[in-house]
C-alpha cells in the first residue's frame, strides 16, 4: 500500500506544508511525535526531540500509523447486523446505516438497562486516556462502581497487583544510568520492548557501552539475550525457583544483605507469631517490632533504629520471630542443586550470579548526586512478560524482587525501583497503610491492595476470591460461566471499544460463549475484527492522527520513566479529519448522554474530577470533547495552559530534583518481605468459600513466605506426550492486536526471519523428523495451530515460541487473516492454571508439535 496520490503533488502546487505536534499511540509508551501534513495529507512521521519521552527517537510502530489512517480496510460508517445468527465464520451480513439510525438503536439498548438495572451494562476498552470521561459517564449513567472490562490479564492483572505493593507506583524499571550489573528475567527492557522502549533503549546502549554486565535469563534468545554478557536457559515456567536458590544464597551461604535496608525500609523486624500473624499492639491494633535499646516490644512507628532482624522473643508466654528471620529459615530449602534439575540451570551457575549480584551491590556504600548522598546500589533485577503470566505470577515476581531488597536495590541511583513514587513539588507521595507498608498514592491508583474486593451481584464472586487489583481472568470465565460465578445481574448490553476479547484473550470457545451471552453488543472500532464479527451493532471509530487525547504520555504518570529526569505531560490531536463518518468512542458516549437525558449527572461527575472551580462545566450544556479537555487542562496548569496551547508547544515538562527521582530518601512507609496480609486473605476467601458452597478455588498460594511450586504445565509436560512448553513473546514491531493489520508492519513481518513460523529447538526438532521450513502443527490439550518450523540453537530444548498476537481469521482483517499463528487458541479456560492471588492467567502451555501435510 502506498500513500494517497495527493502527497506526490508538484511543489507548485503545495499550499499547506505544516508539521504537528501529537503523541504516538501504536503501544501505550506515547512517545511524542511530529506529524508532517501537506495539502491536508499525512506523509511523514517523526519522533519529536522535545519530548523528554524519546527525544525524537521512534519505532517501527509509530511510523507505520500513516498506514493505519490511510488503511482503505477501515470501518467508515455505523454497520447494522442483519444476520442473528453468531459465531466464528458466520457471516453478520452488514447493512451501512446513518449515525442517526445508529443512535436510535444503541440508546433504546441503553434506556432499557438504565430503567432496569444500570449494572447490566458492561464497559470493555483497553483505552485508559479516556477514563476521564468514561469513569464520570459510567456514574452518570447509575453504575455505583465503574468498572471497564479489559484484556489485561497477560500483564495487569498479575504485574500492577505486585508493583503496588512492592513500588508503591503502577510499574517498574532500573536506573541504567547507575546501573553496573543488571538481570532480566523474561523483560526485554532496554530492547524496545516494554513499558518505555525508547528511552530505556537509549539508556541500555549507554549503561553496556560505560561496561555494564548484562544477564538475560529467559527460554529464548530473543534480542536482550543475543546482546547481553551472558544468556542463561531456562525451562519455562521455573524462573521464581531459581531466584529463590539465588536468594538462598545471598542470604544464607554469603550472608550478603543490607541489614540497615531491611531495618529502615522494610517489615523485616516485625514481630510474627507461630500461626503467622503479627504481634500487634492492643490498643493501636498496630504490628511490632522488638526494640533493642528499649528492650521490649514497640509498634513499628515507636520503635527506635535499632530493631532486631533476628532472635527468639517470649512476650506473653508466646515465642515471636522477626519476619526477617522466618524468610532466612524458609528458603534454606531452595537450594542450587535442588533448582538445578528443575530450572536446567547448573547449581555453580546459580550460585555464581547470585555472588556477582551481591558484590556488584556494593552494600553500604553511597553516592553524591546534585550534593545529596544517596544509598548507592548499582545492582537490579528486573522482569516483566516472561514471568508475570504464570500460575503463580505473584510469587515469581516477588521472589525476583526480593532479590532486589535483599541488597537494598530499590529507589535509588544503579536500583530497581518504581516509576513516580514521588509528584513533582511535593504533589504526592506514597501513602502509608494501617499496618505502615507502602500504598500507591490516589493520584496514580486508589486501589487499596491490602483491602480485598467484595463478590457483586453484577461481577460474581470472582473479584473476592483473588487479591489483585481486578479479577484477571475469571472475570471473562464469568461472563462464559455465570452461575457457576453466581452472577446475579448479568450484562445485556455491551460496549466494546479498542479491544479484542477474540484475539486477546485464551480459549477461543470461552470467550465465544461469553459473547453470545451478551443480548447486545455494540463495538466501536477502525477494523471488523474477531471481536466486531459478534456485534449487532459496530460504530466506526477514530484513530490516534484523527482524535483528542490529554496527557497521553502520562497515562495518569504511570509509565514515565524517571531516567528521562522529567515529569511531562503531552497531547494527541487530529492532524486530518476522521475518515468517512468516523466519530471517537468518547464524543459518542457523551452525545448518547444528551439524547439520553443524563447530560446533567454527567457534566456534574467530570466536575467532581476538576479542582479548579472557574473551570468546571456548566451542569445543562452541551460541550464537545476538546472543550472538556481544554478545561481539564487548564484546571491542571493554568488558565494559559489550555488544550491550543498543547496542541501548539507539545510538551508541559517539569524538571525532577533527586528526591523525585530517587525515592529511597523520602521514602517512609515500609516495603513487605512478608506477606501477612495473604494468609488474612485465605480466611476471607475460604469463608466466602464456605458460605457460597464452592470447592472449585485453590487456596494453598495464599501464605505469607515466598514458595515455588509445579505449574499444570510442569506437572503435565513430565507425564503426557503434550512434552514442549509453548510460549509467547513480544517484538518491537508487535503489539497487542493493533499492529497485524498494518501494511508496513506487516511486510516486516512477512520478511522476518521468524516473526510469523514456529520456533523449535534444533535437537528437539530433530527428534521430530522436523527441519526448517517444515510445516507444523502445534497441539495442546485446548487447541492446536499450524505454522511454519523455524529450527534453531537459541530456545531452549523444551521450549518453542510464537510471537504476538498473530493467526487472525476476521474477514474485515484481509491483510493479517491467517498469517501467523494464534498462541492464545492453545490455552484452556481452567481455573487450575489462574494465579489465585492476582488473577492472571498462565499462557505457557504444555505442547506436542508433529510435521503436518505440506
Amino acid at each position: 500500500m502506498v500513500a494517497p496520490s495527493s502527497t506526490a503533488a508538484p511543489e507548485a502546487a503545495t499550499k499547506e506544508d505544516v508539521w504537528i505536534h501529537s503523541s504516538c499511540e501504536m503501544c501505550y509508551s506515547g512517545c511524542g511525535i511530529l506529524v508532517h501534513r501537506v495539502n491536508g495529507v499525512v506523509v511523514k512521521i517523526e519522533g519529536d526531540p522535545e519530548c523528554p519521552h524519546n527525544l525524537g527517537k521512534q519505532c517501527a510502530k509509530g511510523q507505520a500509523s500513516i498506514m493505519t489512517l490511510y488503511d482503505p480496510h477501515r470501518v467508515t460508517t455505523p454497520l447494522k447486523r442483519t444476520n442473528p445468527a453468531k459465531g466464528i465464520g458466520v457471516d453478520p451480513k452488514w447493512e451501512a446505516i446513518s449515525w442517526e439510525e445508529a443512535f436510535d438503536i444503541l440508546c433504546q439498548k441503553l434506556e432499557k438497562v438504565r430503567g432496569e438495572d444500570p449494572h447490566k451494562l458492561l464497559l470493555s476498552s483497553w483505552d485508559m486516556a479516556y477514563t476521564k470521561i468514561t469513569t464520570p459517564w459510567q456514574r452518570a449513567f447509575g453504575l455505583h462502581e465503574p468498572r471497564m472490562t479489559v484484556t489485561a490479564t497477560r500483564c495487569g492483572a498479575g504485574l500492577h497487583s505486585v508493583t503496588f505493593i512492592i513500588n508503591g507506583t503502577f510499574n517498574n524499571d532500573v536506573d541504567l544510568d547507575y546501573c553496573n550489573y543488571c538481570i532480566l528475567f523474561g523483560s526485554g527492557m532496554g530492547f524496545l520492548t516494554g513499558l518505555n522502549p525508547m528511552a530505556m533503549a537509549r539508556k541500555m546502549a549507554e549503561a553496556r557501552a560505560r561496561g555494564m554486565k548484562l544477564v538475560v535469563i529467559d527460554p529464548r534468545c530473543g534480542v536482550a539475550a543475543a546482546k547481553a554478557d551472558e544468556w542463561i536457559p531456562i525451562r519455562p515456567g521455573t524462573d521464581g525457583l531459581l531466584a529463590l536458590a539465588m536468594l538462598n544464597v545471598l542470604l544464607n551461604e554469603q550472608e550478603v544483605y543490607d541489614r540497615e535496608f531491611m531495618k529502615k525500609h522494610t517489615n523485616g523486624c516485625y514481630l510474627v507469631a507461630p500461626d503467622g500473624a503479627y504481634l500487634r499492639d492492643r490498643e493501636t491494633g498496630k504490628p511490632m517490632m522488638w526494640d533493642r535499646a528499649a528492650g521490649a516490644a514497640r509498634t513499628f512507628d515507636a520503635a527506635g533504629e535499632d530493631c532486631a532482624l533476628e532472635g527468639d522473643f517470649p512476650i506473653d508466654g508466646q515465642a515471636y520471630r522477626p519476619a526477617f528471620q522466618l524468610l532466612r529459615e524458609h528458603i534454606k530449602q531452595y537450594t542450587p542443586e535442588q533448582a538445578a534439575p528443575i530450572t536446567t540451570v547448573p547449581a555453580e551457575t546459580i550460585r555464581r550470579i547470585a555472588r556477582e549480584f551481591g558484590a556488584a551491590a556494593k552494600i553500604g556504600s553511597k553516592i553524591v548526586i546534585d550534593g545529596q548522598e544517596l544509598p548507592y546500589r548499582p545492582a537490579a533485577a528486573h522482569y516483566l512478560k516472561g514471568i508475570v503470566p504464570r500460575t503463580q505470577a505473584t510469587w515469581q515476581q516477588l521472589s525476583i524482587l526480593l532479590l532486589n531488597l535483599a541488597v537494598g536495590s530499590l529507589d535509588s541511583p544503579g536500583s530497581y525501583g518504581g516509576l513516580n513514587l514521588l509528584g513533582p513539588a511535593g504533589s504526592w507521595e506514597p501513602r502509608e497503610s494501617p499496618d505502615g507498608l507502602v500504598m500507591q498514592t490516589v493520584k496514580i491508583n486508589p486501589t487499596d491492595p491490602y483491602t480485598p474486593k467484595q463478590a457483586t451481584p453484577s461481577e460474581g464472586v470472582a473479584p473476592a476470591l483473588t487479591r489483585g487489583m481486578d479479577a484477571g481472568s475469571l472475570e471473562f470465565y464469568a461472563f462464559a460461566e455465570p452461575e457457576k460465578y453466581q452472577v446475579q445481574v448479568k450484562p445485556e448490553v455491551a460496549l466494546i471499544c479498542r479491544t479484542n476479547w477474540l484475539a486477546s484473550k485464551e480459549n477461543r470457545e470461552t470467550t465465544v460463549q461469553g459473547l453470545l451471552n451478551i443480548p447486545f453488543i455494540a463495538c466501536f472500532c477502525t477494523m471488523l475484527d474477531e471481536t466486531a464479527e459478534f456485534a449487532d451493532l459496530v460504530l466506526p471509530d477514530t484513530v490516534s492522527l484523527e482524535r483528542h487525547v490529554l496527557f497521553p504520555n502520562s497515562r495518569q504518570l504511570q509509565h514515565i520513566a524517571p531516567v528521562t529526569d522529567y515529569f511531562y505531560w503531552g497531547v494527541v490531536q487530529p492532524v486530518v479529519k476522521p475518515a468517512g463518518e468516523a466519530r471517537s468512542w468518547c464524543e459518542v458516549l457523551m452525545e448518547v448522554a444528551d439524547r439520553m437525558g443524563f447530560l446533567r449527572e454527567l457534566n456534574e461527575e467530570v466536575n467532581r474530577t476538576i479542582a479548579d472551580p472557574a473551570c468546571r462545566l456548566e451542569p445543562e450544556k452541551r460541550y464537545s470533547l476538546s472543550e472538556v479537555l481544554d478545561k481539564m487542562a487548564r484546571a491542571e496548569f493554568g488558565p494559559e495552559y489550555g488544550l491550543e496551547w498543547f496542541q501548539e508547544h507539545g510538551y508541559k515538562r517539569v524538571k525532577r530534583n533527586v528526591a523525585e527521582r530517587y525515592g529511597i530518601g523520602s521514602l517512609k512507609p515500609r516495603v513487605p518481605i512478608y506477606y501477612e496480609h495473604f494468609l488474612r486473605g485465605k480466611r476471607d476467601v475460604e469463608q466466602l468459600m464456605k458460605e457460597r458452597q464452592i470447592d472449585w478455588w485453590d487456596t494453598s498460594d495464599f501464605v505469607a513466605l515466598p514458595h515455588w511450586k509445579p505449574s499444570p504445565s510442569y506437572t503435565r509436560s513430565q507425564s503426557t506426550e503434550y512434552n514442549l512448553f509453548c510460549i509467547p513473546y513480544t517484538d518491537a514491531i508487535t503489539f497487542k492486536t493493533l499492529t497485524p493489520e498494518n501494511p508496513w508492519l506487516n511486510e516486516i513481518a512477512e520478511r522476518h526471519f521468524r516473526l510469523l513460523k514456529v520456533e523449535i529447538n534444533a535437537d528437539a526438532a530433530a527428534k521430530r523428523g522436523i527441519k526448517d521450513g517444515d510445516l507444523v502443527w502445534v497441539e495442546s490439550v485446548a487447541g492446536k495451530v499450524k505454522g511454519t518450523a523455524r529450527v534453531t540453537e537459541c530456545l531452549h530444548p523444551e521450549a518453542v515460541a510464537i510471537a504476538g498476537i498473530f493467526g487472525g481469521w476476521a474477514k474485515g482483517k484481509p491483510i493479517a487473516r491467517g498469517k501467523g499463528l494464534h498462541h492464545n487458541s492453545l490455552l484452556p479456560s481452567d481455573v487450575d492454571r489462574v494465579d489465585v492471588l492476582s488473577g492472571a492467567i498462565d499462557d505457557c502451555i504444555e505442547v506436542k508439535v508433529y510435521k503436518a501435510e505440506q
